[in-house]
């Protein structure tokens, strides 16, 4: 089947069953609804791998068991990955090392906007941040590092850094 053929079938499968597919990841993700526009996106690229589309019967139930695969890796990536630890050691670090009371207090405030904002990210938002701030990680190593496409974790990056500018008042 040639690359077009593949496209077109996917493409009728997801305009016939994606609304479907949708409710059935959300269903199932409950705390992770962020990461809701990544596995259906997972489910239809596996489904544009697959060789011969035409032995496929029924597209609804092959499609429901590509998801469910794609949920139970998520589910071991979730759960072998630890909570990112907080970019606040390094700004608590350069707290202490300013003398001056007016600068520690700025410094304090900028750090407790700092935690508000992060804790308004997505996990996926969030860890992308810590790797690529913190931790100096590419955006290839962290899409290989948190299993995504380098695509994804450019958009998680900017994601984050959007929203935490938004969020953090202009230094003077």
């Amino acid at each position: 089947m040639s690359t077009s053929d593949k496209q077109v079938f996917v493409t009728a499968v997801e305009k016939q069953h994606g609304q479907n597919l949708r409710r059935y990841l959300a269903s199932r993700l409950r705390n992770a609804a962020a990461d809701l526009p990544d596995l259906v996106q997972e489910v239809f690229l596996r489904l544009l791998r697959v060789e011969q589309h035409e032995t496929i019967r029924n597209p609804q139930a092959y499609l429901i068991t590509i998801a469910s695969h794609v949920l139970h890796q998520h589910a071991l990536r979730q759960a072998a990955n630890p909570e990112p630890t907080e970019m606040l050691d390094a700004l608590f670090e350069m707290q202490s090392a300013v003398e001056d009371p007016a600068m520690q207090l700025e410094t304090q405030q900028r750090v407790a906007q700092l935690e508000q904002a992060m804790r308004q990210l997505s996990p996926k938002a969030r860890s992308v941040l810590v790797l690529h701030r913190r931790d100096g990680f590419s955006l290839e190593e962290i899409a290989s590092h948190l299993g995504m496409s380098r695509g994804m974790a450019k958009k998680y990056l900017a994601q984050a850094l959007s929203h935490c500018r938004q969020r953090m008042p202009a230094q003077e």
